[in-house]
């Protein structure tokens, strides 16, 4: 007896190997979002605790807790405004090609 494999069967196996494929993207795509989430949480902490170092903040009272929370927003206020400037001097700027060369 010798195994017949129809146009069903071949269909069947197509849509497991199509699931097969859409599932490792979706897991890779998860990986990645992973990723940047931790690489995130862990540029957060590392920033926050270089502000709270380098500021001297005591973690002792609530007040010098929020006192140093405020010293780090406006931290981060100031890189959001540098990244503004910077981005309207390059949009600023001629892109046109050199005609000269």
């Amino acid at each position: 007896m010798a195994l017949e494999f129809g146009i069903g069967w071949i269909f069947v196996a197509i849509i497991v190997l199509v699931i097969f494929i859409v599932v490792a993207i979706v897991q890779k795509r998860q990986s990645m979002a992973t990723a940047a989430v931790k690489i995130g949480a862990i540029l957060i902490v590392v920033s926050m605790g270089y502000i709270f170092i380098t500021n001297k903040i005591q973690m002792d009272s609530f007040s010098s807790i929020i006192e140093g929370f405020k010293i780090y927003f406006n931290w981060l206020l100031s890189i959001a405004n540098k990244a503004i400037d910077i981005t309207s001097y390059a949009i600023k700027q001629d892109w046109a090609t050199n005609s000269t060369t």
